[in-house]
């Protein structure tokens, strides 16, 4: 945070009891399930403190934002088809040559770009040569959310805070009509299902259960929460959300050309790197541009100036090619 000038405050247990009054500041660590008799233990050492991010954020209407930057984007002359789905990755001399859709359309294009999120690593699949010149792959992971009504005296919309708590292993930040929302950090006890987005999101038609809360899960992450705010009162019916995470082999992203000239990839984003977005497709821009006219990324990767805080980054570093980063949280935390 100094290096990169994020302001910050360390909070003693003090200030943050007086911040966060429902909060038990005591240790929990470590992180467990209702299932395991550890859970009910009575902790002993409180926590250290915590560091508070006055800029700080979260997108709360990730479809709205998504909304909004197609309207800038078409403000730009982009095109958008809904509900068409890629079947072919056409390619000719080692060389993409467009896409063609399940209705039989084809689009000539000289460059493709796949952000296809959890279906990144299926689009990939009909590249020629992509899949296998991939070092770090992508698959589809299936997250839930929680919903938990904030306790009766305490105002959490508008008085809380978003907060990642690796004690107990789960972010909460707020939503609408006074709510915890409530994810998992993705400790080592939660169990992590990888799925087939064709077949989950066929599902949502009612069909299956794949976007059904499991109730062992809802249950897990609540009962975290209630470790942290013993006030927290846990409904018996249980709310939330269930969707797909497009995951890297180490969570961090893929932003890269491929084994395919005119193929690249801006993959493996979910969980920590949505609001980097308009970034990355700045530094992808650049990436193609550099790549198309000669230069040799994966001999020397490209350095990428950030336009306002007058840094740079090694563009390799989310390389394909790479080993896996085992300096990741490899969870939601970027």
């Amino acid at each position: 945070y100094d290096e990169v000038g994020v302001q910050y405050e360390e909070w003693d247990n003090d200030k943050i009891k007086k911040m966060v009054p429902v909060a038990d500041l005591h240790e929990f660590w470590p992180v467990t399930r209702p299932e395991d008799p550890a859970f009910y233990n009575e902790p002993v050492k409180e926590l250290e403190g915590g560091i508070f991010c006055p800029e700080g954020g979260y997108v709360n209407d990730p479809a709205l934002s998504a909304h909004n930057i197609m309207r800038a984007a078409e403000a730009k002359g982009a095109q958008f088809l809904f509900n068409a789905e890629v079947v072919d990755i056409r390619s000719e001399n080692k060389k993409v040559t467009g896409i063609t859709l399940k209705d039989g359309t084809q689009i000539d294009a000289g460059i493709v770009v796949n952000v296809g999120g959890p279906h990144s690593f299926k689009i990939n699949k009909m590249a020629e040569g992509v899949w296998e010149g991939c070092n770090i792959k992508t698959k589809a992971l299936r997250h839930e959310v929680m919903y938990c009504p904030s306790p009766d005296d305490y105002d959490y919309l508008n008085d809380g805070y978003h907060m990642s708590d690796g004690d107990i292993g789960c972010y909460v930040r707020p939503e609408v009509g006074n709510t915890f929302l409530i994810g998992s950090e993705d400790p080592d006890c939660d169990p992590q299902e990888w799925v087939d987005p064709d077949t989950f999101y066929a599902g949502k038609g009612g069909h299956g259960k794949d976007n059904v809360l499991s109730e062992e899960q809802w249950k897990a992450q609540c009962y975290r929460l209630g470790k942290r705010i013993p006030s927290l009162q846990v409904p018996n019916q249980p709310k939330g959300v269930v969707d797909l995470y497009d995951c890297s082999d180490d969570w961090i992203p893929v932003y890269d050309k491929s084994d395919l000239p005119g193929y690249y990839m801006a993959i493996g984003t979910s969980g920590n790197q949505y609001k980097n977005a308009p970034v990355v497709g700045h530094m992808m821009a650049q990436l193609i541009d550099a790549c198309e006219k000669g230069m040799d990324h994966d001999k020397e990767p490209m350095q990428y100036k950030f336009k306002y805080t007058d840094r740079s980054t090694d563009v390799g570093f989310f390389s394909r090619k790479r080993e896996i980063n085992y300096n990741s949280s490899f969870s939601v935390n970027g």
